[in-house]
């Protein structure tokens, strides 16, 4: 009974969707500073999977498990995925990478467009300070989109690691490097 209570009191002092929507309209942003920081994280992609060898690309850990390139495939869909329901003209151009059969440079040409359609999204999303679908704005969506991606990124790493075939230490440190990528 005391922790049903416990979690009560403490869930009553989180800040409710409209508070933190009324904060992040009083922020003052750089104009462009979610478009730079979505451009600047899909640069960490193009990192990655240029330090990637093919090895590594077609490395499982299960036999019938994803592949390193089906995490790509996956965040490039995803972002099909939000652009369609977002900014449907945008996506129009866009192709779809089936599960998990693409060749490096498929790849690399498809996140690259897509991170540009996204580039885009966030570009409309500060000029007009909203978002379609999003009730906290561009804001908390760039927040979404940044973790989704980090954490596959992660996901590919530790795939990685576990195949024994670990992305070398200068890759993973550049990976880290926002203020020189």
């Amino acid at each position: 009974m005391r922790k049903k209570a416990m979690f009560k009191s403490w869930r009553y002092n989180v800040l409710t969707k409209e508070h933190l929507r009324r904060l992040m309209a009083d922020q003052i942003l750089p104009q462009g500073a979610l478009t730079d920081t979505w451009h600047v994280n899909n640069r960490v992609n193009m990192r990655l999977l240029d330090g990637l060898t093919d090895q590594q690309l077609a490395a499982t850990i299960l036999p019938r498990g994803r592949t390193v390139t089906s995490y790509f495939v996956h965040m490039h869909m995803a972002r099909i995925y939000w652009l369609q329901r977002r900014a449907p003209a945008l996506a129009k151009s866009l192709k779809k990478i089936p599960g998990g059969t693409a060749s490096r440079a498929s790849l690399r040409q498809a996140l690259i467009d897509s991170g540009k359609a996204m580039g885009e999204l966030f570009a409309e999303g500060e000029r007009s300070g909203r978002m379609k679908g999003v009730k906290l704005g561009p804001v908390a969506f760039l927040g979404y989109a940044l973790g989704h991606e980090g954490h596959h990124r992660g996901q590919i790493l530790l795939h990685l690691k576990i195949a024994k075939l670990p992305v070398d230490q200068a890759t993973q440190w550049s990976l880290w490097s926002w203020n020189k990528i």
